[in-house]
């Protein structure tokens, strides 16, 4: 693919605002439906309902993404600015998840890669990796924040510079205060089952989705090379392409860190352009990447830990 290709498709050409507006309307609808118990309180409708939100309500992890490289929105403002009310939602302050996986994309699955701790940090025994493997899955609610967290308050953190470091402060205080008000008001109101139903459940699945996405795209793969250490998913079918436009196209994972500032809707065509020039492996669906994925879960690892005594990489 030449030069002049790959700069055509850098350049955005649609909005993402139909996007937004669906994934606003998905979990503003499962809200509605969960909190007035409507059109029905079956207890089988209520289950399907909170999966419905807890899909979309995953879609806010890839909104974060695309506000953390600046291609949400044209207007980069903008993308703090919404990327600052997600962050408080998710419990993870925007200028963390930006440090992170600024670093993620320049270091990716090396031990530099603080996104995919521990599973890329050969100090890690094996041991600790599978524990926390079943505590990222299960408790990934609790887990992304304390993974993205690490860079700030760890001894050795990279982020020494106070302007920064003051600025992730009152962003981890608005966590605080907005979270706190809210199970003040739960509390106060006696709205524990509510709060549950609508809310700390969803987002309980949430995060076992996230941890699960986030193992799909890396566990298992080398260090070096975006396509070759992250796994492709370019679906056909309706639902996945369904899936694909409301996640921003996160799927196609090694496009994206081949081409980390190009707008998600054109990685498809890059793919297009560039699929006589890669062996990198594209999976036509997410379900064939799960299991490719799942050969790993046995010894977790990532970059210099991947593959280590697994599969048909290593005897």
């Amino acid at each position: 693919m030449g030069s002049t290709e790959v700069r055509t498709l850098h350049e955005p050409t649609g909005s993402n605002v139909p996007a937004m507006l669906l994934n606003l309307a998905g979990v503003t609808a499962a809200w509605a439906s969960l909190a007035w118990a409507w059109p029905t309180a079956n207890p089988f409708w209520t289950g399907f309902v909170i999966l419905w939100l807890a899909y979309f309500q995953h879609t806010w992890t890839t909104i974060f993404h695309e506000d953390a490289h600046h291609t949400l929105y044209r207007a980069r403002w903008h993308n703090i600015f919404n990327g600052m009310i997600v962050g408080t939602l998710l419990m993870v302050p925007f200028s963390v998840y930006r440090q992170v996986h600024i670093r993620h994309h320049a270091k990716m699955s090396t031990p530099d890669d603080w996104e995919l701790w521990p599973y890329c940090d050969p100090g890690q025994s094996l041991r600790f990796r599978r524990i926390f493997l079943f505590f990222d899955i299960f408790l990934g609610l609790w887990a992304g924040p304390y993974v993205y967290g690490r860079i700030f308050f760890v001894r050795h953190s990279p982020l020494t510079d106070p302007k920064l470091r003051r600025r992730i402060l009152l962003e981890y205080l608005l966590i605080v205060v907005f979270w706190g008000s809210i199970l003040t008001l739960v509390a106060y109101t006696d709205a524990w089952w509510l709060f549950a139903k609508v809310y700390l459940i969803p987002a309980w699945l949430t995060g076992v989705i996230q941890t699960i996405r986030k193992l799909t795209e890396h566990l298992g793969l080398p260090a070096g090379d975006p396509m070759l250490g992250a796994r492709t998913v370019l679906s056909k079918s309706p639902v996945g392409r369904a899936m694909e436009y409301t996640s921003f196209h996160i799927s196609a994972h090694g496009l994206h860190h081949q081409y980390p500032q190009m707008p998600h809707d054109h990685l498809e065509k890059a793919y297009e352009l560039k699929s006589s020039e890669t062996s990198a492996p594209v999976f036509p669906n997410y379900w064939r990447a799960m299991l490719d994925m799942c050969s790993h879960l046995r010894r977790p690892g990532i970059g210099v830990n991947a593959g280590i005594g697994t599969g048909a990489n290593h005897s």
